[in-house]
């Protein structure tokens, strides 16, 4: 009796020593996730710039921005604001009613994307699949090697950066039923044939992403960027001539779009402000702005607010138009005949069918 007490009393003290051993192991592991939890919200956070963002991109200066994930980027350039007067003169050949009196604003300094957003950067937020999702069936089912490891790894990395971000909270356009590009070429052309919901919601994504405030322009930090100091009908002068060496429009274009950065930039390096694709803004079209906006000595950072009466305003002409439409004082408010072949009923938000000449471009307040 006395040996099997002996060996019963053994066998508790391996089974306390075993469950010692385990409760130790599963610590060690709790202690190792958190671990690598902290360390991945670190290098999210690290892959961001919201480390570094105070040193790099607060100083009045030029920077490129490396959207996080990828390996593309896009150049901010500087603009220092100022005051110029907005609108076009009476005698300003092309001018249209809506665009006067002219008038005096001011804007305050802030960057401006160098081009207009590319397909290669709208495609990481609207069409790319979400890069956070890994195949069920190989997260489910592992098959332990580097590249599972790899894979899970990234996985793992891109659900902490969904979480540090918030970009599950940014919503993605829906499919667009037709070519995205209308034919024309992806890339490095500009995107084109979204709504203004999706130019503001990529902003948005792109806001989460990389720590930093982008936006659309208003139209009186449009205009002021895309004069460049001139007070003439284009940034080069009143001589649209000069427009086959700074823009794509009818008579050049071969009827489609272009690679961004290729014609002459501007005096302030901004490429493509006349031509190629009209560019959305922040505020809402009204004809009669101008004219309140003339009562005040100096406007400061006017911004005509949305409304549910009021549509977009687009500014810079495209591809498809004449020299009169790519004057820096050019308005369009945006057209319902952009969505009438869209078979969606109702018709949908993301996408406007017919717009294949209409895009956008960033900015970023100086100060936030």
């Amino acid at each position: 009796m006395k040996i099997f007490e002996l060996a019963a009393r053994g066998l508790d003290l391996v089974a306390a020593f075993l469950k010692m051993r385990i409760v130790r192991l599963c610590a060690l592991v709790l202690a190792v996730l958190v671990l690598l939890l902290v360390l991945t919200v670190f290098a999210v956070q690290l892959s961001r710039g919201d480390k570094f963002a105070g040193k790099r991109f607060d100083r009045p200066e030029n920077y490129t921005m490396t959207i996080p994930g990828t390996e593309i980027s896009f150049e901010m350039v500087y603009l220092p604001g100022g005051e110029f007067g907005m609108g076009s003169p009476e005698d300003e050949p092309g001018r249209e009613p809506d665009e006067g009196p002219v008038h005096r604003v001011k804007v305050s300094p802030f960057w401006i994307c160098a081009t207009e957003v590319t397909w290669e950067q709208y495609e990481q937020y609207a069409i790319i699949p979400d890069s956070t999702m890994l195949d069920a069936v190989t997260l489910a089912s592992p098959k332990i090697n580097p590249e599972w490891i790899k894979r899970f790894t990234k996985w793992v990395f891109q659900r902490t950066e969904m979480f540090v971000c918030e970009l599950d909270a940014i919503t993605r356009p829906s499919p667009y039923y037709g070519a995205y590009d209308h034919g024309m070429g992806r890339r490095q052309k500009p995107a084109i044939g979204m709504s203004r919901l999706g130019a503001e919601t990529f902003c948005q994504w792109l806001s989460k992403k990389t720590g930093e405030k982008y936006r659309l322009p208003t139209e009186a930090e449009w205009e002021y960027a895309a004069r460049a100091g001139s007070p003439a009908a284009y940034c080069f002068g009143d001589d649209p001539s000069g427009l086959e060496r700074y823009a794509w429009y009818e008579d050049n274009s071969d009827w489609e779009t272009h690679k961004v950065g290729t014609g002459k930039p501007n005096d302030f390096g901004l490429y493509d402000m006349h031509g190629n694709v009209w560019e959305f803004c922040a505020d809402a079209y009204d004809p009669d702005y101008y004219s309140l906006l003339s009562g005040k000595q100096v406007a400061a950072d006017p911004l005509r607010k949305n409304s549910d009466d009021l549509k977009p305003v687009l500014r810079g002409g495209s591809w498809d138009d004449p020299p009169e439409a790519l004057r820096s004082a050019s308005r369009l408010e945006k057209q319902d005949w952009w969505n009438d072949r869209d078979p969606q009923r109702p018709r949908g938000r993301w996408w406007l069918v017919d717009a294949n000449m209409v895009g956008f471009r960033v900015v970023r307040s100086f100060g936030e």
